[in-house]
Order: C-alpha cells, then structure tokens, then sequence
C-alpha cells in the first residue's frame, strides 16, 4: 500500500513510491513497456514508474480513495467536479463490457509450436505533464472472463528525489505529486474501466472521500 498524505507548507498531496520493489503494484519500466533492475540498471528519462493503483480496501480509503478525500479537503478538487465526472460516465458502457482479448494464429513457427499472438486492448489517456493513464484488459485469475486494471505511469523526471542518471539505492522511495489532472483521470479511468469499479467509486470511494476531514501534516 502506498503511503500518501498532504505538505502543508508546501500545498501539495504526497505519494511515496518505491523504485526497487519490482514484484509489488509499483515497478519501474523503461519506456513504459520493460521492467527494469532499477539496483543494476542507471536509470534514464526513458523510464516510467507503473502504478497499478487502488483506492479502498474494506472500509478503508488507500492510495486514489486517499488523494480523493486530501484533494477535496484542500480544494484540490471540487464536488461539482467529482459529480461531473459520475453524471457523464454513470450509464455509459464499460470498457470490460466492450472489449474481449483475441489470438492470432500465425504461419510462424518456433521449434516444433506453432507462434500464436494474443492481443490485449487497452485504453490510453494522456496527461500534460508526460504522465499517461492505462486501462488493460486482463484474464481473471480465479473466475471466467476479464477484469480492468487501471495502471499510471509517471515519467521519472516528475519525482523526487530525481533518480535519474544514476542507479536507485536499496529501497529507494521517490515523492510524486498528484495534481487536478492526474486525480480526476483516474476517477475517469475507473468509472469507464468496469461496473464492478465504477460501483465502488460512486458508492463507497467518493462518499467516504468527501465525508472524511483531513488533518495537516
């Protein structure tokens, strides 16, 4: 779970990330696509950090759930802004419920194994300052037919301390800033992603957000 919370004298919601945990929801990637030994690896402006992110775990807000509720206690974000968002995605078709992940069988062989390309669709949303938002298309793991999953990814140049240039240190954690952009894409990501969470956004996440006060740090 990712550790976030306000800077008061600075104005701005924290997120801690780890760069050189490669197997948890936070991985370094070099151009988005190729996980990489950030230990052994010098890191460059070519390198994302992916951040499969979350927002509620039982009753409790974690990671986007927390933003959400900092970003509206510190009028990062407005109410009407947040209900906008669920009036325009409310009703619409979810991207689960649009897509499906296909094969292509080809003429092409390795060995004796005929070569066979799955396709994953994906949505993209760009964001101004290089970060970009992923929607991807999975095979549940315990149950038949898809899930969603909503990844960020944020260009190393946009973190601190700046890591890039050099190799991480052992168990490196950087600082990123969410702002208005990134948190209401990510409300936006996961209101088109599935029913299952645009039901938990609109009936656990944002009431919980906006009822909670927030301290300072």
């Amino acid at each position: 779970m990712i550790a976030v919370s306000w800077n008061e004298p600075k104005k701005v919601i924290e997120c801690k990330l780890p760069i050189t945990k490669p197997t948890s929801h936070v991985r370094v990637k070099r151009k988005g696509i190729k996980p990489i030994a950030t230990r052994k690896e010098t890191l460059t402006d070519r390198d994302y950090i992916e951040w499969q992110i979350s927002y509620i775990e039982g009753d409790k807000l974690i990671e986007l759930g927390e933003i959400l509720s900092i970003a509206y206690n510190k009028y990062v974000v407005t109410k009407k802004d947040i209900e906008s968002l669920v009036e325009r995605f409310k009703d619409t078709k979810t991207f689960e419920e649009s897509y499906e992940i296909s094969r292509s069988i080809t003429e092409e062989k390795f060995e004796d194994f005929k070569v066979i390309y799955e396709k994953t669709p994906i949505l993209r949303y760009e964001l101004k300052d290089g970060c970009y938002i992923d929607i991807a298309l999975r095979h549940k793991q315990k149950a038949v037919g898809y899930q969603a999953m909503v990844c960020i990814y944020i260009p190393l140049k946009n973190v601190n301390p700046q890591p890039i240039g050099r190799r991480a240190q052992s168990n490196e954690v950087v600082t990123w800033n969410p702002e208005r952009e990134h948190i209401l894409g990510l409300l936006k990501a996961f209101l088109i992603a599935s029913r299952k969470h645009r039901g938990d956004i609109i009936q656990k996440v944002i009431p919980k957000a906006l009822s909670t006060e927030i301290k300072d740090c």
